[in-house]
């Protein structure tokens, strides 16, 4: 079961008390300045779905929000978590993440709603102020430092409290991560995956995976050169654009909206980018100017 504290602007009370919490800080921040609404929807491993919104503008608290939520009983997770901006009552951006909770951690998930999203479609994946990336975000929680991370800032780890923030299950890695006093105790040792853990337990991390040329890691375990109406490579820890599918441009050279114009109906774009249907008695038909469409 999972308790949840209603969106505020701070909670004075995360992380008090001489006791470990198992507890993730959801945070939402956005650039979009006339969002009206803010809704989290967070689904449990059992299906179980609880909803929190919080009103934005005059008279309200301002950004960033945080949601927490605290674990009681039953599974760590996974747990489905959507951030979803409105205005006007109408969706505006969404994001969404999976987590699962750590045993006697305060954690944060930041869940930033940004401008560049709006109306971008990353599949299976969600958007970010970082391009499209996968849902799951185990490997992206940080410690709370009782400050909630702003959009553009890097979290910090609390340095300060180790024995809540920076205890963790044990991997291999010759370090006592779970703080129990003991070094490697009960590690499994597995096949390698992109995880930030030595899982193979040879001394290298991650070894298998080029994050420089992986197209399903690409600069960082997990993130995926997906684009809308289009295909990607990863090129030097970065995604960009390799092909766009039939009937789609990147007109705008901007990675992060994918081959957004569909050239087979666009007045300015009709064919090819920049190709301008200037009598206005034509309209773009398949791809070419035409009084009329078929």
């Amino acid at each position: 079961m999972v308790k949840r504290a209603l969106l505020a602007l701070g909670l004075a009370l995360l992380g008090c008390g001489s006791d470990p919490i198992t507890q993730v800080i959801v945070v939402v921040d956005s650039d979009i300045a006339d969002l009206e609404q803010i809704r989290l929807d967070v689904v449990a491993p059992d299906g179980r779905t609880e909803t929190a919104t919080a009103a934005l503008g005059a008279g309200e608290p301002g950004l960033p929000r945080t949601l927490t939520l605290v674990h009681s009983t039953g599974p760590l997770g996974p747990y489905q978590v959507t951030a979803t901006g409105l205005r006007g009552g109408g969706p505006v951006v969404d994001r969404r993440a999976s987590f699962d909770f750590q045993a006697d951690r305060s954690l944060v998930l930041t869940m930033h709603l940004v401008a560049a999203c709006q109306g971008q479609s990353c599949g299976g994946q969600t958007c970010t102020e970082r391009g499209c990336e996968s849902l799951d975000s185990n490997g992206r929680l940080t410690a709370w430092t009782g400050t909630p991370p702003r959009l553009g800032e890097t979290p910090m780890v609390d340095m300060g409290t180790p024995e809540v923030d920076m205890c963790r299950p044990e991997v291999c890695n010759d370090a006592d991560d779970d703080c129990d006093g003991a070094v490697d105790e009960e590690v499994t040792v597995s096949d390698e995956a992109c995880n930030g853990d030595d899982d193979d337990c040879d001394g290298t991390t991650d070894e298998d995976f080029d994050l420089q040329n992986d197209p399903m890691n690409c600069g960082g375990c997990g993130i995926q050169c997906v684009f809308r109406n289009g295909s990607g490579t990863c090129t030097g820890g970065s995604c960009v654009i390799a092909s766009c599918d039939a009937g789609f441009e990147d007109c705008d050279g901007d990675g992060t909206n994918g081959c957004e114009i569909d050239t087979s109906s666009n007045a300015s774009n009709c064919g090819g980018c920049g190709n301008v249907c200037r009598n206005p008695d034509r309209i773009c038909c398949t791809g070419s100017c035409q009084r009329s469409c078929p």
